[in-house]
């Protein structure tokens, strides 16, 4: 009988039977999006809101960005972003705003979702932090910050790439100010093209 169902399954060969449809490893759920070209550099804008954890309300930011794909999962960023004045939470009757530059490496994790690319991003920088008002002694400080974050890019077409991003931002509090803390989150959506080369 044995025989038989080996003779059976031999002369319909292994083009007629069925592949197994389970994937075989973890591999297989993670595929590598498409290579970008290395080296693309990308120039543009974004709009979006700022809330320092010490702020009586969030603020608007309206910022630029350049961003340079490295290596498929690699890119670098710089932003500068200006910020709306915002309230002291604490300090009644004072007020600040910031001017940040950021620096980051952007991670890109290995999922195939077409025109979409999620990232996750972390980096430094410095911020321009300017507190005025009666109560407090007026400063015009430079503060060392680092941040993380996370976003997504998706691809409007080959020159053109809307991007959304968080980010956590933790600041040197300016001095002068008592515990006042310059910590913000931030949101921001953009637009950004790529240069020809």
């Amino acid at each position: 009988m044995n025989a038989l169902a080996l003779a059976f399954a031999l002369a319909l060969g292994p083009a007629d039977v069925e592949e197994d449809r389970l994937p075989r490893s973890l591999g297989d759920y993670f595929v590598a999006p498409p290579p970008k070209e290395q080296y693309d550099l990308w120039l543009g804008g974004h709009l979006g809101i700022a809330g320092a954890y010490d702020g009586d309300a969030p603020c608007f930011v309206v910022g630029f960005e350049g961003r340079m794909q490295i290596l498929p999962w690699l890119a670098v960023d710089a932003v500068i972003d200006f910020q709306t004045k915002q309230e002291i939470d604490k300090i009644p009757g004072a007020d600040f705003f910031q001017i940040p530059f950021m620096f980051s490496g952007v991670f890109y994790p290995p999922l195939d979702l077409g025109a979409l690319r999620p990232y996750g991003l972390f980096g430094f920088g410095f911020t321009i932090t300017d507190v005025s008002g009666p109560a407090v002694k007026d400063s015009t400080d430079l503060n060392l910050l680092f941040f993380l974050g996370f976003g997504a890019e998706y691809e409007l077409a080959s020159n053109l790439m809307l991007d959304a991003n968080v980010r956590f931002v933790f600041a040197q509090d300016p001095p002068h100010t008592g515990n006042f803390s310059a910590d913000w989150a931030q949101f921001t959506v953009g637009i950004l093209f790529k240069l020809a080369k």
